[in-house]
């Protein structure tokens, strides 16, 4: 069945419509070369770590922490590894976190 709002958008000037697409995000206006790097950190760190990994979960001070540090190291001139995927990729798992596993955050304030 095909969920259905009774709210119409109207595309172009064809007469075509969609049904409404608020709050559902719009992909279209995803940063795709950013999404592709951040899947090549996924394939690197599935080598080291195996796959699937941090779908387990982790402390969320942990991506935190980590992801600051990695800003830190890219704000500092380090260029041992690519700090800012490696900052991007911990910040993003945490928000994928809050929304998958909310008891694994861990910090004393509300995400």
């Amino acid at each position: 069945m095909i969920y259905d709002s009774g709210n119409r958008t109207p595309m172009g000037d064809t007469g075509f419509v969609r049904n409404t697409h608020d709050r559902k995000g719009r992909m279209d206006l995803l940063p795709w070369p950013a999404i592709i790097e951040l899947s090549i950190h996924c394939e690197e760190g599935a080598l080291i770590f195996g796959e699937r990994n941090i779908d387990k979960g982790a402390p969320l001070h942990s991506l935190l922490d980590s992801g600051a540090r990695h800003v830190a190291k890219l704000m500092s001139g380090q260029t041992d590894e690519d700090h800012l995927r490696a900052a991007c990729w911990n910040l993003m798992w945490a928000l994928n976190q809050r929304i998958t596993h909310p008891e694994l955050n861990d910090t004393p304030w509300e995400c």
